[in-house]
């Protein structure tokens, strides 16, 4: 099963290099790495079993570096990233039609009557997700191990300053400056993939 990983702004030079030979198969690994997770989880979201969905982010896969090669570049018609929900979305819809996954994958969320998230919503979302899982992945390169075990015990898992504080050997106030210090991190790249996309 996939789990959550990266998803950066997607570099011309990484779809660029998408392609043959070793430097083609390093491009391919990182694009799935930033692109699959996301997949994967609007997949369960849209109500398919685990294998289901993983069976979708490979049929994506597949079907991008089909059409890679003719792709072209272009800011002014959109983001690379809707290419992508668009091409999931098809096969999500595809595999429906086939009887191969529930019917309730058919369901057309974008045109939601009740309030609930529309289909945009879920991959905003999702893509949002994506770019914090990913700067949170790129500043525990940037901070001491157990700064980072701090971090997620404080302010990913919820256990209290104290109890995180006495588990790592550390000051209540350390456990807080860690929080903000990794908080500013994340939001130093968050804005730079904002402004890259």
């Amino acid at each position: 099963m996939l789990q959550p990983k990266r998803f950066p702004d997607t570099r011309p030079s990484l779809i660029a290099t998408l392609g043959e030979g070793p430097e083609g198969q390093s491009a391919w690994r990182e694009f799935f790495s930033r692109y699959g997770p996301a997949i994967y989880r609007v997949a369960r979201l849209r109500g398919l079993a685990d294998e289901d969905a993983d069976d979708i982010v490979q049929q994506v896969m597949v079907s991008i570096s089909s059409h890679i090669g003719d792709f072209q570049y272009d800011r002014d018609r959109g983001r690379f990233r809707h290419w992508v929900r668009t091409i999931t979305e098809n096969k999500i819809r595809q595999n429906a039609r086939r009887g191969q996954l529930p019917v309730a994958a058919e369901t057309d969320v974008s045109v939601c009557a009740d309030d609930g998230p529309t289909l945009e919503d879920v991959w905003d979302r999702e893509w949002q997700l994506q770019d914090i899982l990913w700067c949170l992945d790129q500043a525990s390169e940037d901070i001491s191990p157990r700064r980072m075990e701090a971090f997620r015990m404080y302010a990913i898992d919820g256990v209290p300053a104290n109890e995180v504080a006495k588990r790592l050997d550390m000051s209540v106030g350390h456990v807080y400056v860690v929080r903000h210090l990794v908080l500013n991190m994340i939001r130093k790249r968050i804005k730079k993939l904002d402004e890259a996309e």
